[in-house]
């Protein structure tokens, strides 16, 4: 019988070849659209505004999708829904190509994210699902990293590939990798999986789970709501603060470039340090990092000085890699899983979703140099939320504590 470690490596070593090489395809296929929605929507003849909301649906339709996304994996089991999943992907980018108008991009756009959403939702099941709690940590981080590390390197394929003149051709990207990624997926899959078919036989009414879970959702969700906040929050500050200081869009990119590698480079030792030291090693960090971050944000008056802040953000963002799809997994019952993983993500999306909003109603209301401090303050008072209410999910961190209290 193999030893604690040699199964967990056995385990990560299975996750790779069956979970994050496919994962990673179809990561690098979403982010090859992304830099290019709104272009796409301005050659068809969209507003600026209007090119906004095409690039907006993007996010709306993963967040309306998580829902209906529980009800899918719960009633079609892991495989089937992973086919679902695929063919909206597949059939929303033949219509983002195909978009004469900009509806027709919009419906595209959204159609593909609910693909985006069920796939997502699949994967953190399945890896929830046969991963321990002290394999979690790594397994999920990892899985996480992956995902961002596909969302860097789309972007440069196209760059490659695709011109001003040839732009559909970013959908095509996308098509040919989650196809690859699906068949690769079902050449590699564990055929001694049997839980990867089986439906969920528990009713999976929302208003059930967070009924049964409330204390979770009240506690742990709060924290992933807030960090879904204050991850989307420094996509848009980071680079409208670069603006407002006089720094041109070359030395914007290099900023959010280097973030992104140090964001990247920390998926492993996160999943490591959450693995032996328990989630709050890293959830709380994580919160308090990003939230400094944010404060120290308006003191950044050159390329210097905004690069030291950056870098204190990507490792902030990067020490928390899969930190949120872990503390719902840690928290998702063996019966009703997929339900509430869907719900969990709904949280953590609509914190991501709600971030630029919260943004822009900042810097339209006072000013952009308020913004960044506000959204930071909101951040600490997370973060002392999370370091008195998080609980921990480690069987030997609590037992520990147990012996300790009095």
């Amino acid at each position: 019988m193999a030893s604690g470690t040699e199964g967990d490596r056995q385990l990560l070593r299975g996750l790779f070849i069956r979970a994050y090489i496919p994962n990673f395809l179809f990561a690098t296929g979403q982010g090859a659209i992304i830099p290019v929605l709104a272009i796409s929507a301005k050659h068809l003849g969209a507003s600026t505004a209007l090119a906004a909301l095409i690039v907006a649906l993007n996010g709306l339709g993963t967040m309306l999708m998580d829902v209906p996304s529980g009800w899918i994996v719960s009633r079609l089991g892991e495989r089937r829904s992973t086919m679902v999943a695929t063919l909206l992907l597949l059939v929303g980018l033949t219509g983002c190509y195909f978009a004469h108008t900009v509806p027709l991009l919009g419906i595209g756009i959204f159609v593909q994210a609910s693909g985006w959403s069920i796939w997502s939702l699949v994967r953190l099941t399945n890896i929830s699902r046969i991963s321990s709690v002290t394999t979690r940590g790594r397994a999920i981080s990892i899985f996480g990293g992956v995902s961002r590390a596909g969302q860097v390197v789309g972007p440069f394929i196209v760059a490659g590939v695709v011109s001003s003149s040839s732009l559909r051709n970013s959908f095509v990207i996308y098509f040919l990798c989650a196809s690859v990624g699906w068949l690769w997926l079902e050449i590699a899959r564990d055929r001694q999986d049997a839980g990867a078919m089986l439906p969920s036989p528990a009713g999976i009414a929302p208003i059930r789970i967070v009924k049964e879970h409330k204390r979770e959702f009240a506690t742990a969700g709060v924290t992933s709501y807030v960090l879904g906040v204050l991850r989307s929050s420094r996509q848009v500050l980071l680079p409208l603060w670069g603006y407002h200081i006089g720094l041109d869009i070359s030395q914007v990119s290099l900023l959010y470039g280097i973030s992104s590698i140090i964001d990247v480079s920390l998926f492993y030792p996160a999943g490591s340090v959450s693995d032996r030291y328990g989630r709050r090693a890293v959830a709380i960090p994580c919160i308090g990092l990003l939230s400094l971050g944010h404060l120290l944000l308006p003191l950044a008056h050159n390329f210097t000085v905004l690069m030291l802040v950056a870098l204190l953000l990507g490792f902030g963002n990067g020490l928390g890699a899969g930190i949120v799809m872990t503390l719902g997994a840690d928290r998702a019952p063996e019966v009703g899983r997929p339900a509430f993983l869907a719900l969990w993500r709904l949280v953590s999306d609509a914190g991501a979703f709600s971030g630029p909003l919260i943004d822009s109603a900042l810097i339209g209301v006072i000013s952009l140099v308020v913004a960044a401090p506000v959204v930071g303050a909101f951040g600490l008072g997370a973060t002392l939320f999370t370091w008195r209410y998080l609980e921990e999910t480690h069987e030997h961190l609590v037992t520990e504590r147990a012996i300790r209290s009095p």
